[in-house]
């Protein structure tokens, strides 16, 4: 059951970015967090449906986020560049990990 509800947390929160965001000009840093949360809504989908691909897409997705929140404390980089769901997205990927052998090829 868990998996479904953090499928529906992850479609709200970019449809909520998405109506956040309307009225910024397109090509803005604004709209990193729509792609984003459209990739981490996509590959966590793929792993409601116990896709491999999709697991794996969602951790490479958090450690690059991570990174790039590592670095945005140590450099001050304006923090427009990360997900808003940073360290929950950790959070998640454990999960994943945890039920990673069920999952299909």
């Amino acid at each position: 059951m868990l998996f479904p509800f953090v499928a529906l947390f992850h479609v709200l929160w970019f449809a909520w970015t998405i109506w956040d965001d309307r009225h910024e000009p397109f090509p803005d840093v604004a709209w990193l967090q729509v792609l984003w949360l459209a990739g981490y809504t996509i590959f966590w989908i793929a792993a409601c449906d116990l896709r491999k691909w999709g697991a794996l897409g969602y951790i490479v997705l958090t450690i690059i986020d991570s990174a790039l929140y590592m670095a945005a404390l140590n450099h001050k980089l304006p923090s427009d560049y990360i997900s808003t769901l940073c360290l929950y997205d950790g959070l998640f990927s454990f999960f994943l990990l945890f039920y990673y052998r069920r999952f299909n090829s």
